[in-house]
């Protein structure tokens, strides 16, 4: 074996991302000699589809500035939306580099009308010079059911006028009580990847007893310091371990920093 791939080597990553968004983490560790487990902890499902979706097309005419919060939102709007009909002077705002990705696949010239955040949150999008200067603007906002409100509130105190449109939900899966016991049945995992502080809350509603004491003890990739702060309030006391971003390559590197700084 190469020593790219020995890189975690011994290694076994409980990987909680949504089903659909599995795959590219998991053949990142995988290269790297981990063996990675499936739990996801948050499904994401199709929103009930109302009279403004179906007229979504329509109804961008009315709007300066759209934000996709993540790329969840940026799928679900575009369920309802076709690039060639997007208005020509609409900006279009994302959170994270996942985000813009997914965007940059249906939007063509997507740069010039971009308005970007590398930093995988509200604070940082909301510091793009775009956004400082947004009185008397009409500003749409795509995300899932009772997203985090510091955006629009932000942006109203600018003097932007906020709308919201959910396009998707997300929800805890629905397992069998034993499930997470037979995952780790032959081998428990030495990390486990969370990406939002709803799958933290998830994960220990589904893990209970002796094995929630074991899963509060091994190492936590997070990706912020605000999910540091929730995973120490709900009793999380392993090793913190915090990525630049929450792109699957930046997970893969601050897994592999970690395994180097223990291997020493």
């Amino acid at each position: 074996m190469s020593d790219r791939a020995a890189g975690l080597q011994g290694q076994c990553i409980l990987n909680t991302r949504p089903a659909h968004q599995q795959a590219g983490l998991k053949a990142l560790l995988e290269a790297q000699g981990a063996t990675v487990i499936a739990f996801p902890v948050i499904e994401i499902v199709d929103c009930e589809v109302k009279p403004f979706h179906l007229g979504l097309a329509q109804q961008l005419e009315h709007y300066d500035i759209v934000l996709f919060v993540s790329r969840n939102a940026v799928d679900g709007a575009f369920r309802f939306l076709q690039a060639a009909t997007l208005p020509a002077g609409l900006q279009l705002g994302v959170i994270g580099e996942a985000t813009w990705q997914a965007l940059n696949e249906r939007v063509g010239d997507l740069e010039k009308r971009l308005i970007r955040s590398d930093q995988y949150n509200s604070e940082g999008l909301l510091s793009a010079a775009a956004l400082q200067q947004v009185e008397g603007k009409n500003i749409l906002i795509f995300r899932g059911q009772e997203g985090r409100n510091l955006l629009g509130e932000e942006l109203i105190e600018r003097g932007a006028t906020v709308s919201y449109c959910e396009v998707y939900h997300r929800m805890t899966p629905d397992y069998e009580p034993s499930h997470f016991d037979r995952l780790t049945a032959q081998r428990f995992p030495t990390l486990a990847v969370f990406t939002s502080s709803e799958g933290i809350h998830n994960a220990l509603s589904l893990v209970m007893g002796k094995l929630q004491d074991k899963l509060l003890s091994i190492p936590w990739l997070l990706i912020s310091e605000r999910m540091r702060e929730t995973a120490v309030k709900l009793g999380h006391n392993g090793i913190p371990i915090i990525a630049a971003n929450a792109s699957d390559e930046a997970i893969q590197q601050a897994i592999i920093e970690w395994a180097r700084q223990q291997a020493d």
